[in-house]
């Protein structure tokens, strides 16, 4: 069987290193402007744009309560971008908090408009810097600042927080993608490695239907709809992904911040107790766990309420 797979592995990369020139995955329409960015208007914050440390320029979505002391930095799933979470970040501000909704370089508002790929990334420490050039100037500006990472944005979160848990007081994970049960064949999975430096431009379909997302048909037929969702990565952000969830496996023992962990108990993307392993492997004083048995994926959507209520009560035990 290894030797079946070896060869299978070697054909496929004596193929595509001696075929064409790397196909690049067709741009969309990702401006803000006259495409549904969030689920309802009602929900829109304000675009803002900053600086990372290699020069680049991205846009992320912000939601100001005056007096906030307290920020809240949101890193989106790997389909979606920060519109899908407008609902939350809406509830939150309500209720106080500053919260930073920033989309990843090659996603939402960040692709070819500012210079940028659709669905790619050159290397996971490079997301890192953007989100390590955000966080930086707020530690001057509030008390305290969170992480919040949904689905695979979770699994961006608590990596960033083992390479840099400086400035940071805690992480709250929903649904994170830190493992996940669907996933692409054994066969895509060679193909990734191998395009992954013959074509890093690659396009692969993502596994994940909308119907994994949720079950509310107004929010389904959004994700269905929306212009900006992902549904195709580069070869290289797959490979990076198995890259930063290596990097984590390798450093979860040292994880020393406090955790909330929200779990959808009719969770199809995310293996809910391969999650639970490996945050327990970590040394934090603190993980609270809590699962909503009766939601899917997306419980910013479909749970809204609950989910900022839940998370309130814990950010104000460890400000």
């Amino acid at each position: 069987m290894r030797f079946i797979l070896k060869a299978i592995g070697a054909g496929l990369i004596a193929i595509l290193v001696s075929g064409c020139s790397p196909k690049r995955p067709e741009p969309v329409n990702n401006s803000a402007a006259g495409v549904q960015y969030v689920p309802d208007a009602s929900v829109a914050g304000a675009l803002n744009v900053y600086r990372s440390s290699d020069g680049s320029t991205l846009g992320y979505v912000s939601y100001s309560s005056p007096g906030a002391r307290t920020a809240l930095v949101y890193l989106h799933g790997i389909e979606s971008h920060a519109g899908w979470f407008g609902i939350a970040a809406t509830l939150l501000r309500d209720r106080g908090y500053d919260v930073y909704c920033l989309d990843r370089r090659g996603s939402g508002i960040n692709r070819e408009n500012r210079g940028f790929v659709s669905g790619y990334v050159d290397s996971y420490e490079t997301l890192f810097d953007d989100i390590r050039a955000f966080i930086q100037p707020l530690r001057k500006r509030y008390d305290s600042v969170f992480l919040v990472g949904l689905s695979w944005g979770g699994k961006l979160a608590l990596g960033y927080a083992l390479a840099h848990p400086e400035g940071i007081l805690g992480l709250v994970l929903i649904t994170p993608g830190i493992r996940a049960l669907v996933d692409v064949s054994l066969f895509t999975k060679l193909e990734i490695l191998a395009l992954s430096w013959a074509q890093p431009l690659k396009p692969i379909d993502s596994p994940i239907k909308p119907e994994m997302f949720t079950t509310t048909p107004r929010y389904l037929e959004f994700i269905r709809r929306d212009p900006l969702r992902l549904k195709v990565a580069t070869a290289r952000l797959y490979y990076e992904s198995n890259r930063l969830e290596k990097h984590i496996d390798r450093l979860i023992r040292s994880q020393r911040l406090p955790v909330q962990l929200i779990l959808a108990g009719r969770d199809r993307i995310i293996d809910n107790n391969g999650v639970r392993r490996v945050l327990e492997l970590g040394s934090q004083g603190s993980l609270e766990i809590q699962t909503y048995a009766d939601q899917t994926h997306s419980i910013q959507f479909d749970a809204p309420e609950r989910l900022v209520q839940d998370m309130v009560k814990w950010l104000k035990r460890h400000q």
